[in-house]
């Protein structure tokens, strides 16, 4: 993996999409964290996207995938840089698909939308628990493909972990401890303001 660009994604991450706060947020699994990654913010970023996109690609091309995607919407910038990436000439040319949270009620009244060629390789911003990656997972199965392996930009690292739990490969780019001393010098600091006011 490119250590330069992986550098300068992680200076990006730190600079646009952690967010501290000890009065906490609520995250997608419902659980209350002092801080959250907002990887929205680096993946509408010009650099940040490319960073994203080179990263993954070159962890993807090993795995001989055919199709990416995974479900809207952190998937859907991931998954079209990734696939811009694939047409710029490694003969590694890739097809995508995003898979919605709820079914269309009109038109084909499709859940995944795209194109499934198999091996698949799903791919998100964020990895907590794993149940929006797992719903991903359980969509592409029920159009009759397995899925070969699933990529995230941060791993959060919490123990419950559906992925894990059902043995299904996964990498991540970065995990929480790469940003935990960062996020831990702004929790204390955020502490101190409160108790001297």
């Amino acid at each position: 993996m490119d250590t330069h660009k992986k550098e300068e994604l992680m200076k990006l991450i730190k600079e646009q999409a952690i967010f501290v706060d000890i009065k906490e947020y609520t995250l997608s699994s419902g659980e209350k964290s002092p801080y959250y990654y907002n990887l929205k913010n680096v993946m509408f970023d010009p650099v940040g996207i490319n960073l994203i996109a080179d990263l993954l690609f070159e962890e993807i091309v090993p795995r001989g995938a055919k199709s990416i995607g995974g479900l809207e919407m952190g998937a859907i910038p991931i998954t079209t840089a990734i696939l811009q990436r694939s047409a710029e000439g490694d003969n590694f040319m890739l097809s995508g698909f995003a898979v919605r949270k709820r079914t269309k009620d009109h038109g084909l009244g499709l859940k995944v939308e795209g194109n499934l060629k198999q091996p698949v390789v799903i791919v998100d911003d964020v990895l907590t628990t794993g149940g929006s990656l797992w719903e991903a997972i359980q969509e592409i199965r029920k159009n009759g493909i397995s899925v070969n392996h699933v990529f995230c930009i941060i791993d959060r690292e919490k123990e419950r972990n559906i992925l894990r739990d059902n043995h299904c490969a996964y990498t991540s780019l970065f995990k929480h401890s790469d940003f935990k001393e960062y996020i831990d010098k702004e929790i204390d600091r955020q502490k101190r303001l409160v108790n001297t006011r």
